[in-house]
This record gives C-alpha cells, sequence and structure tokens, in this order.
C-alpha cells in the first residue's frame, strides 16, 4: 500500500510490507527472502441492536521469495478470540482461526513511479466455530501504486472474493507520505459489497525502528450501521534475508 512505499524509500534495505491497512504493497520481498508480519493484535469492536461484539487476531503472515517478483505467502490466525455482551447475551470464543496461502507477483515495469502486484489465494479451514472453520475463501487482488513527489505516493487496492463466505468485492484507495526519516503515515478509505461489504475511512503509522523491523499501528472507523465500529490494531513486521 502507499505508506510502505514510503517506508521502503526510507529504509532501503526493508522489503515494502503488507501490513498495515486494508491492501497490499504492490512488490515482493526479493528472491531469499523471508518476511514474518505479526498482528499484536488486529481487532474490531461494534455495537448494534445493544449487543457489543468484540473480537481479536493475532494474525501471521510469512512471505518467501520464490524469485525475483515471485512470493509464496502463508498466513494463520494464530490466536483470535471473540466476546459478546448485552441483550441477554453472554459469548466468548478464543482458540485458533483459519490458515491461508497465496501466490503474489510483482511485474517488472518501465516505468520508475508505477508498480503493480497480483495475488491469487484461498483460505484454509483450520478453525472451528465461530472464529473459524467455515470453507474455503477464494479472493484475487491487485494494487497498483504511483511514487508522488517529496516521497507521496498514492495506491489503489481491489479485491474479488468467492466461496463458502459468499462472493464481493472490496475497493481501497490510500494515500502514503513520509512523517520523518523513519516514519511513515497513510489514510485510506474501504468501499465494498455483498461479502466483502465495507464503509469506512482511516489511518495509520509506520515506524522503522531499525533497518529490518518495522512497528505499525493503525484504525479505520466504520461509516454505516453493517460495519464494525472500529476497526485496527498494532503489529510488527521483520525481515530475514
Amino acid at each position: 500500500m502507499a505508506l510502505l512505499a514510503c517506508a521502503d524509500a526510507q529504509a532501503a534495505q526493508a522489503p515494502a510490507y503488507d501490513r498495515p491497512g486494508i491492501g497490499f504493497s504492490a512488490s515482493t520481498v526479493g528472491k531469499g527472502v523471508l518476511a514474518w508480519e505479526q498482528g499484536l493484535p488486529d481487532g474490531s469492536r461494534d455495537r448494534s441492536g445493544g449487543v457489543t461484539t468484540t473480537a481479536w487476531t493475532a494474525d501471521t503472515l510469512l512471505r518467501l521469495g520464490l524469485a525475483p517478483t515471485v512470493e509464496l505467502q502463508l498466513g494463520a490466525d494464530t490466536w483470535s478470540g471473540q466476546r459478546i455482551r448485552g441483550a441477554g447475551l453472554r459469548e466468548r470464543a478464543e482458540g485458533s482461526g483459519d490458515g491461508s496461502v497465496a501466490l503474489k507477483w510483482a511485474p517488472a515495469l518501465a516505468s520508475d513511479t508505477l508498480t503493480v502486484a497480483f495475488r491469487l489465494g484461498t483460505t484454509l479451514p483450520w478453525g472451528r466455530a465461530p472464529l473459524g472453520g467455515d470453507g474455503h475463501v477464494r479472493d484475487a487482488g491487485v494494487t497498483v501504486a504511483w511514487a508522488l513527489p517529496a516521497d507521496t505516493s498514492l495506491a489503489l487496492y481491489a479485491d474479488r472474493q468467492w466461496g463458502a463466505e459468499g462472493s464481493g468485492w472490496l475497493f481501497s484507495p490510500s494515500y502514503g507520505f513520509p512523517l520523518g526519516e523513519d516514519v511513515a503515515a497513510y489514510v485510506e478509505a474501504g468501499y465494498g459489497e455483498d461479502a466483502r461489504h465495507m464503509r469506512a475511512a482511516g489511518a495509520g503509522l509506520a515506524w522503522m525502528a531499525t533497518p529490518w523491523l518495522q512497528l505499525d499501528v493503525s484504525f479505520l472507523r466504520g461509516l454505516d450501521a453493517a460495519t464494525a465500529d472500529w476497526q485496527g490494531g498494532v503489529g510488527l513486521a521483520l525481515y530475514f534475508d
């Protein structure tokens, strides 16, 4: 996403990470590189009809560079939880959620300012309801990013999903900008329909604490009744060459 183009420019040794944000970066990690991205955790909170639902996930993503422009992504909801309170309900569930596997391709382009990446993946329904296990969900996504003056950037992300949870699509524009030598920020919005329904806007920060380690924080505010009131989290990303 756009934020990561800024962070990558400021810490050239690190790849562009996929977190934080709705979309993913318009690049791959590079051949022989392993990147670990971890939510600490990410979560959501929604209140509707007198019922408050809080959910959180310590999601793990491993990205392995198979070639200069291709990477394998292995993901897992390492630890998840959900709590429901109100209107006579008092429920709580904790445990591991589903996994995922995907391939990401970022073809080499002649342009110095335009980058693009494609990702095709599926969930692995290892978890148990209500934290997972509903079946395979497949998705295909693309991010297009432009490097702009003053180390700013613009990215457009689109995704199509189909499978056990139904079909739907999601679109998200984002704008990234530096706040200092090692800190970058972004603003973004999300608009989706059907299984990917979303009406939200938010922002985030990423700090390159070292040339290899990124720390992040982000949030999204839901803009309609069908979108969670708040989403966001904190996390880290680390790479091994």
